[in-house]
Parts: C-alpha cells; sequence; structure tokens
C-alpha cells in the first residue's frame, strides 16, 4: 500500500518536474460516520447575532486512520444550488471524543480560521486530516460518538447556510451577539447558554471524513427528496442518534450501535435533476466519498397529478445512476414509489377513505398507472445492472390488498398525514426493510488490486514490488499500475505525465496537468494538490469546474479500454503567479 506523488509545477510560468515516493498505507476518503449532510435552507440573522456555535454528534461506521471535517457555504434551493452571499466566518472547531472528553482542535492548513467566501462555486473546504495516533484512547471505532463543535461569525444582517439537524439532546446551533460570548473554545459537554441567544433547528452542513483502517466497510449516501429526507418525522425528537427518515433510521439498529456511515444529499422539493444539472456543478463532487447509494427520486418528478412522463423520468434516473458509477459508488439501491392518495377524512383510517392520485393508481380502474410503469422499469434496470436492489418498501406500507393505497388499522393517520409523506411510525418500518438491505450488501469484494495486474505479469525474474522499479525509468511498479503503463518496457515521453501552461482557452490562464488513468485500477485514489510555495503544506484542490476543472481528452488512448487520458485545469491567479501543483495517487 503506497501514496505516490507525481509533481509537476509551474513557477512564473517555467515548468518544472520530478516525482517522489511514500510508503503509506491508506484506504480512500469515505464518508466514516452519520449526522453530515448539505445545507436545505439559509437562517438569517439581524444586526447584534452575528456570532453562531454550533454542536452535533457523528457515530462511526468503522474503525478509522484518520478524521477530516467538510464544511460549506451554499445551499440546495429545491433544484437549484444558492450561494451563500456573504462571507461566513470559522474561527474554532474541534472535535470531542465522547468515550473519554479528549478534545482535538480542527486546523485548516495549520490555522484555526477559515474563511468562506461569498458567492463561491466551491462544493466545500476540507480541513486537515487528524490522524488517529493523536487519540489518547486508541484508534477511534465503530459507534463510537465525536461531538462536532463550530464557533464563526457572520456579517450583521446576513446570512449562514442551514444543514445538519440540531434536535438530538445535547446538539445546539445558536446565534448570538458576540458580546456576550463567554471567550471559551475547545470545550466539552453542551453548549452553553448565552444571553439573547436564538437557537435553530439545524446547525451548518458539513461532511464527517476519514479513512477506514480496512477495506469493507459502508458509506452510504442518500439521493433524494423529501421522503428520503424524512419529511413528516419529528425532527424535534430522535428516537437515535442517527436521525430522523428511514434513511437514517437505518444507520443504526435498534441498540443504536452497529453503525453505517450516511451522508444526506437530500432536499424537499428536489427532482432527479437536481445532481445532474449543468448549472449545479456541486452535488456531483459528493458521491466520490461513498461506495453505496440509496436513491429514492420520482414523487416530485411524477408529480401529485401524475403529470410526468415515463420515459423522461426514466432516462433522468439512467443518467443520475450512471453518474454514481462514474464517481465510483459500487452498489445502488433503488427504492419503489410508494402511494400518493387523497382521503375524505383527511385522516387515512381506511383503504375506503382514500382515492389514488392520478399516475399513482390502479390501472384495472382506469388509471393511467405511471407509478407502476416507473417501479416495473426498476426491475428491468436491476435486471441489467443499472443498480443493484429494488428495496421492497412497498410491502411495509402498503395496503395487502392493493398497493396503491397507503395501509390502515382504523387509527387517524397511521402510516401518512397528507398522502404523500410517511410518518414517525411508517419511517420507522421502512428503516428495518433499509438496513436488512444494507446488512446484506458488500462492498470492495470485487474490486482490481494491484496484485491481480502483478499476477498477470511476466516479470521474468525482475522485482514486482510495489516500489521497485525494474525498467529504471524513474516510475515504480505501483506507479505504472495506476497510470496503466508497461513496468518493464521503455515508457514513451508522451505517455507520462506532464504539465503546459494555457494561456489562449477563456477564464485563464491554467496550468494543464495530463496524465493516463488506468480505469481497472479501481484501488487508486487520484488527489489534486497545489501549494504557492514549497515551505508550507500543501492544499487539496475540488474540482468545481469554475477553477478546477477534469476533462477527459481521450476515452481510450490505446485502443483496448483499459486508461483513459485525463486532463486537469487550475486557473493561475496572475501572469507572474507561482504555482505548484501534484498528482497524488493513493493506493
Amino acid at each position: 500500500m503506497q501514496r505516490l506523488n507525481y509533481l509537476k509545477s509551474c513557477l512564473k510560468l517555467a515548468l518544472l518536474a520530478g516525482f517522489a515516493l511514500q510508503l503509506q498505507a491508506v484506504e480512500p476518503l469515505r464518508y466514516v460516520a452519520t449526522g453530515a449532510r448539505i445545507g436545505v435552507y439559509r437562517q438569517g440573522t439581524n444586526e447584534t447575532r452575528t456570532a453562531f456555535w454550533h454542536r452535533t454528534p457523528h457515530q462511526l461506521g468503522g474503525p478509522v486512520d484518520e478524521i477530516q471535517i467538510g464544511f460549506m457555504n451554499w445551499f440546495l434551493n429545491y433544484n437549484d444550488e444558492t450561494a451563500i452571499t456573504n462571507e461566513v466566518t470559522i474561527e474554532y472547531a474541534w472535535l470531542e471524543r465522547a468515550s473519554d472528553g479528549q478534545v482535538v482542535p480542527v486546523t485548516f492548513n495549520g490555522s484555526r480560521q477559515l474563511v468562506m467566501p461569498a458567492d463561491d462555486t466551491e462544493p466545500y473546504w476540507l480541513a486537515d486530516a487528524i490522524d488517529s495516533s493523536v487519540w489518547t484512547g486508541g484508534t477511534p471505532q465503530r459507534d463510537e460518538v465525536f461531538w462536532l463543535n463550530i464557533k464563526g461569525s457572520i456579517p450583521a444582517s446576513g446570512f449562514v447556510s442551514q444543514g445538519n439537524p440540531t434536535g438530538y439532546s445535547g446538539s445546539k446551533f445558536i446565534l448570538y451577539d458576540p458580546a456576550n460570548d463567554p471567550g471559551t473554545y475547545d470545550t466539552t459537554g453542551s453548549v452553553p447558554s448565552i444571553t439573547d441567544q436564538y437557537a435553530r433547528t439545524r446547525g451548518l452542513p458539513t461532511m464527517f471524513l476519514g479513512r477506514y483502517t480496512e477495506p469493507g466497510y459502508l458509506s452510504v449516501i442518500g439521493i433524494g427528496d423529501s421522503i428520503l429526507d424524512g419529511s413528516g418525522d419529528a425532527s424535534s425528537s430522535y428516537s437515535t442518534i442517527s436521525g430522523f427518515g428511514f434513511f437514517c433510521r437505518a444507520a443504526v439498529d435498534e441498540s443504536g450501535a452497529n453503525t453505517f456511515a450516511t451522508f444526506n444529499l437530500t432536499r424537499h422539493g428536489a427532482a432527479s435533476t437536481a445532481p445532474t444539472r449543468a448549472a449545479n456543478p456541486r452535488q456531483r463532487h459528493f458521491l466520490k466519498y461513498a461506495n453505496v447509494a440509496v436513491e429514492e427520486y420520482g414523487t416530485n418528478d411524477l408529480g401529485s397529478s401524475g403529470t410526468g412522463t415515463v420515459s423522461t423520468i426514466q432516462g433522468r434516473l439512467d443518467e443520475l445512476w450512471a453518474l454514481c458509477r462514474a464517481e465510483g459508488i459500487q452498489k445502488i439501491i433503488r427504492t419503489q414509489l410508494m402511494p400518493r392518495t387523497t382521503s375524505v377524512t383527511y385522516n387515512w383510517i381506511s383503504l375506503e377513505d382514500q382515492t389514488p392520485n392520478t399516475g399513482w393508481g390502479d390501472v384495472d380502474a382506469g388509471d393511467s398507472g405511471k407509478r407502476d410503469e416507473l417501479n416495473a422499469g426498476f426491475q428491468t434496470s436491476l435486471a441489467n445492472g443499472d443498480i443493484d436492489l429494488v428495496l421492497e418498501n412497498l410491502a411495509v406500507v402498503a395496503d395487502p390488498t392493493d398497493d396503491h393505497y397507503w395501509l390502515s388499522n382504523g387509527t387517524n393517520d397511521y402510516m401518512t398525514s397528507d398522502g404523500t409523506h410517511l410518518r414517525g411510525t411508517s419511517y420507522a418500518m421502512v428503516a428495518v426493510v433499509l438496513r436488512d438491505a444494507l446488512l446484506a450488501t458488500t462492498v470492495d469484494e470485487n474490486a482490481p488490486r494491484y496484485s491481480t495486474w502483478a499476477d498477470a505479469i511476466d516479470w521474468g525474474g525482475e522485482d514486482s514490488s510495489e516500489e521497485a522499479d525494474p525498467n529504471k525509468d524513474g516510475i515504480s511498479n505501483a506507479m505504472a499500475y495506476a497510470l496503466d503503463l508497461s513496468p518493464l518496457e521503455t515508457v514513451p515521453a508522451s505517455d507520462r505525465p506532464y504539465a503546459a501552461y494555457d494561456s489562449e482557452t477563456a477564464d485563464g490562464p491554467w496550468l494543464n496537468f495530463i496524465f493516463r488513468e488506468n480505469v481497472n485500477a479501481e484501488d487508486v485514489i487520484f488527489d489534486y494538490l497545489s501549494t504557492l510555495d514549497l515551505t508550507g503544506g500543501w492544499d487539496s484542490l475540488v474540482v468545481d469546474d469554475v477553477n478546477v476543472i477534469e476533462e477527459t481528452l481521450d476515452p481510450d488512448p490505446d485502443g483496448d479500454g483499459t486508461a483513459i487520458l485525463k486532463k486537469v485545469r487550475v486557473k493561475i491567479a496572475g501572469s507572474d503567479a507561482q504555482q505548484f501543483l501534484k498528482l497524488q495517487l493513493t493506493l
């Protein structure tokens, strides 16, 4: 297991090249805990409440070698990504280990402060990784709880994005006058009561990332609308630490343990176009940190009156599933579309009390049956390998005699109180079905590995180890594997990674980095790093399709389907700017 650095530099427009090799065993950067999500709305403040304090719990889905927190300054406004129009400053952030109270600061390139710019296109900002060696209680294990605290500020009458729910006991997000701040940070326990504080039900949107100690642990992303998000469940009271709605509830068992790491990419009112629209460049960048996706779109696509077109909706979902695969998601779980009915009494007390909405009813009753067409289409997609499981959620929420109607038992609002969304009882029932599906899901089991590639080569007595360089060309065997190059034959200069200055492409100038990628090397992680000098640390570059753009120059440069030729364009600050780039390959 190695981390490989292939360095290309641009210094006052002069290209310098070199590479280095570091041995380090790491797993991919993944979601490793519960309780994190994108923003779903913004919260404004007044002239005086310009400070905030955030505290949320996150339960680990496996043992981790490191933890890395991500922060956002945008929200999903139904189908459209909307940037916050003012800076949001994180003054101090820290993690508290619940088991022993140890506090570890969260830093950004060594600094405690992060200023997230206004109107920015960045999907997220990553803090420095926290190596597990810093925890005096040993390597963090599955089911351990870490509390994330964030103190910061926004301008007077400004806004802050709202994402992580704060309903669990001990959670809090407050806005307050900084004059009333106790002046403390790196604290343990609950957020103190501050004079004239204004508490909200959601805190900042965050990512709880890390690297598991070994492969095989699930990192599950939820992609969908209000039904997967949990609308209709009691957001102010949590039965478990994992949160509300069936997606979050499924993360833990009845005892609140045996955790699966989850991340919510959901928003009420959203349709299946939300993650794939060209005008929404951020959401797709959250997929790569998951190895399992639970996808639930379709309710808003079809619409309350059944006006959506089945073929159009299916095409959108095909595009979304393909995007998930392209970003490395190994398993896709698709939910069944559930009933959508009106009620004569508005209490959904019986089957006879309900009428299916147009497009959501029974074909035998003269309805168009679009919901049924979509659910049947999911089975076809399963057979074609586009998805890996169709969740049998209808079996627990629909009437056993006709699944176009909600299950009822003579009591008011048993399964639903509006005919579309579930309630706490029904969310808990579907959570059991989803959890059973996750328990049966395996990841990493068939991923090609370096050993498979090496075993297929006749080394002729040469050293086949990862760090060896039998053809003495300066490219190790592990790097040859990652770049789909021969470890034994002479590698043409045109096949080596290289950098080029580009002043012609619009919105530049750019520093282009061109390299090959072995499409079968699923255990290789490609990261882009940058620094303005070589004396400090390296910052991770996020592909935001504005300042950092990733392109495929040739989908099959060798004509055998084993590699692609990629280009990463990084915007240079000015004509005299000094900038260094590093392509980091981890396996």
